[in-house]
C-alpha cells in the first residue's frame, strides 16, 4: 500500500472532525461542513480505491481519473474564490455605511468651531 493511501485518509477523517468541531462551536454553517465533508469523502475513496476516479470519469465523459480529480480541484476552487469575493464584497459595502453614518454623526459645523 502507497503511502498516500494510508496519510491521505488519515488527513481527510481528522478534516471531516475539524469541520464538525467547528460546526458545533457554531463558527461554521451546515451546508460549509456538508461540502466540505463531502469533498473529503471524495479524497478518501480516492485515495483508496484510485480505480473509482477512472469510473467518475467516465461517467463525465472525461478519459483519464486524473483529468477529472484536477477538473474537479479547479471547479471547487473557483467556487471557493467566487464565496470570497461576494463576501469581501459585501463586507465592504457595509464597511462603506458603517463609515458613512460616523461620519454624518461626527460631522462639525462651522458654528461649533466659533463657539470654541
Amino acid at each position: 500500500m502507497l503511502l498516500y493511501s494510508i496519510l491521505f485518509p488519515i488527513i481527510s477523517i481528522l478534516a471531516i472532525l475539524w469541520f464538525f468541531y467547528r460546526y458545533l462551536k457554531q463558527k461554521q454553517s451546515l451546508a460549509t461542513v456538508i461540502l466540505w465533508t463531502v469533498l473529503w469523502l471524495f479524497v478518501i475513496l480516492f485515495s483508496i480505491f484510485p480505480a473509482a476516479s477512472e469510473r467518475f470519469a467516465r461517467l463525465f465523459g472525461i478519459t483519464r481519473g486524473l483529468d477529472f480529480i484536477i477538473i474537479v480541484v479547479f471547479l471547487v476552487l473557483f467556487y471557493i474564490i467566487f464565496r470570497l469575493y461576494n463576501r469581501i464584497d459585501i463586507l465592504q459595502d457595509e464597511i462603506n455605511k458603517i463609515v458613512k453614518e460616523v461620519a454624518i454623526n461626527n460631522e462639525i459645523t462651522l458654528d461649533d468651531e466659533e463657539d470654541e
